[in-house]
């Protein structure tokens, strides 16, 4: 359920907080490496469902939850509330408690050589159905597919495979990733409003304890808006650092893989899986390598832990943000120096007009297989696909010039960190307070239209969204999306985690009322022919280029 903490009370839980942690929690806390779970001991019992994905990492590698049990959990909780918020396209029992039970004999294995397993093992993980699971069904959340089975694993997928995570499902999405409405689908603080889009499944079995952790895809904000609405936290990372093989495209160049969690720690459990070279996507090798041990996990704490830091506050967002979400805004930016940090007023640089033209011909030039079954389309979408097809008659020139000024809008993003001298800058997660489910039907996520969110994917560059409050008027969630300089995912999640430290709303539960579910549930078979994963044509990039490196 929803704390009620007024800016006083909220101010108040931030100082003693800070306090707490670096003086009351004593050298072991400071002194802990921030990639370590917490102490099994400290982690509250409860229903195994309503655990972070941190907590039910600590409590399965110490031996204290079985991997089934959480699965348990999980489902059960699925199966009593999903009726209402329908997150989920298809459920996948089968092969997770077979999953389970492998990954619950590994963690015993460890535990009895001495030895270590990637800390995601055992955990259950809704995945957004655009990513490939060899043997199982692939739609994209889209009549177009109905039948679709991929005939390989996803690169993200076969990470997390490996890792020994279990594999719940696959979670709705706006049709194809297009819109940013993902109607079919409930936000689970109120089922009459959007989960946001178009990773709108995935945050809403997030906020909804259905699973710990989430896999979106983020082309212009389908991570970063849903997690706002919905009241969970996301990473969008550099674009190259994750493999987008296997997954189901909108735009090639703008495509960056996603992950979703309760809190940010969460979501960072799962990118130190996730990130790093990947041989079916050699862009992924081109960057600098993951930090040694991973990611971190915990906030360092302490009285000023922000001190020296330079925190970009953007004053020339669009669309304008409601006002609700300014108030809200307006509070965080206080946290924010009173963790030591400075803010000063800064604008996004202009994005070239160009750019929507380049958006168009990619998604036209995946889409054009299926240009015999535009009917097969949710109707708000048939002219947008079929737009998309018919600007494959841009001239190539036309093509190329969209790239170029995607460098200099690069340069210039880079610029403006230098010039103001800053670690990060932060801006709304969305504009707008609450929307119906069918309040943006037809309006693509590269539009813009809900939240400033296309300089990330221009720019190339990293940004994590954490909850932040709750809107004065509608009750909804709201998150603030924080960015930072390409490759810089590793500083940015960290000073992230100092900041969602001192916001606890993060933690709160959405009330659920009971609406049993009835989701197909269905057992891998014979995987598609391919040859790629998705069991389509054209989703692999023909082009892709890496961010421009920081300068100064």
């Amino acid at each position: 359920m929803k704390r009620e903490i007024s800016r006083r009370g909220l101010f108040g839980v931030v100082a003693g907080g800070a306090l707490t942690w670096g003086v009351g929690a004593g050298g072991r806390a400071a002194a802990a490496p921030r990639h370590r779970l917490p102490d099994p001991g400290d982690v509250p019992e409860s229903d195994p469902a309503l655990l972070t994905a941190v907590e039910a990492a600590a409590l399965l590698q110490a031996g204290r939850l079985h991997p089934r049990e959480l699965l348990d959990a999980c489902l059960s909780r699925t199966r009593e509330f999903d009726g209402e918020i329908g997150a989920w396209v298809r459920l996948y029992p089968e092969k997770a408690y077979a999953a389970a039970d492998v990954a619950g004999e590994r963690l015993a294995r460890a535990r009895r050589d001495g030895t270590s397993v990637p800390l995601v093992c055992g955990l259950p993980v809704a995945v957004k159905d655009i990513y490939a699971v060899a043997g199982l069904p692939l739609t994209a959340s889209s009549r177009v597919l109905e039948g679709n089975i991929a005939s390989g694993d996803s690169g993200a997928w076969r990470r997390l495979e490996e890792a020994g995570a279990v594999l719940m499902g696959h979670a709705h999405t706006d049709e194809f990733a297009i819109g940013l409405a993902t109607p079919q689908v409930g936000n689970p603080w109120n089922p009459e409003f959007s989960p946001g889009g178009s990773s709108g499944g995935s945050a809403a079995v997030l906020a909804a304890r259905f699973a710990p952790l989430a896999l979106g895809s983020d082309t212009g904000g389908s991570v970063r808006l849903p997690a706002s609405a919905c009241g969970v936290s996301s990473i969008k990372p550099t674009y190259g650092r994750i493999t987008s093989y296997g997954m189901i495209p909108l735009t090639w160049t703008r495509d960056h893989v996603g992950m979703m969690g309760r809190s940010l720690a969460d979501a960072a459990l799962m990118m130190t899986v996730l990130a790093g070279s990947d041989a079916t996507d050699p862009i992924t090798a081109l960057g600098p390598a993951v930090p040694e041990g991973g990611y971190a996990l915990t906030a360092q704490g302490g009285a000023a832990p922000l001190a020296g830091r330079r925190i970009g506050v953007v004053s020339n967002v669009h669309p304008a943000p409601d006002g609700a979400i300014r108030r809200v805004m307006g509070a965080v930016e206080e946290v924010i120096r009173s963790l030591g940090a400075t803010t000063v007023p800064v604008e996004l640089p202009g994005m070239p007009d160009s750019l929507a033209t380049g958006d168009l011909v990619e998604m036209g030039s995946y889409h054009q297989q299926f240009a015999d079954r535009l009917g097969l389309y949710r109707a708000e979408h048939v002219p947008m696909v079929g737009g998309a097809v018919a600007s494959l008659a841009v001239p190539v020139a036309d093509y190329l010039m969209f790239e170029r000024d995607r460098l200099r809008y690069q340069n210039d993003y880079n610029r403006m960190f230098v010039d103001h001298d800053l670690d990060a800058i932060m801006l709304p997660g969305t504009s707008v307070d609450g929307a119906r489910r069918t309040d943006f039907l037809g309006v693509s996520v590269t539009e813009g239209v809900t939240g400033d969110v296309g300089w990330a994917n221009y720019a190339g560059a990293p940004v994590v969204t954490l909850p932040a409050g709750y809107s004065d008027t509608t009750g909804l969630p709201v998150g603030v999306q924080i960015g930072a300089r390409p490759w810089q995912d590793a500083e940015l999640i960290a000073l992230g985690l100092e900041i969602q430290e001192a916001l606890p709303v993060w933690r709160d539960v959405p009330p659920l009322s009971p609406a049993p579910a009835r989701i197909p549930e269905v057992a891998a078979t014979t995987p598609g022919p391919g040859p790629d994963p998705t069991n389509t044509v054209g989703a692999m990039a023909p082009f892709r280029a890496l961010p421009m490196s920081p300068v100064g």
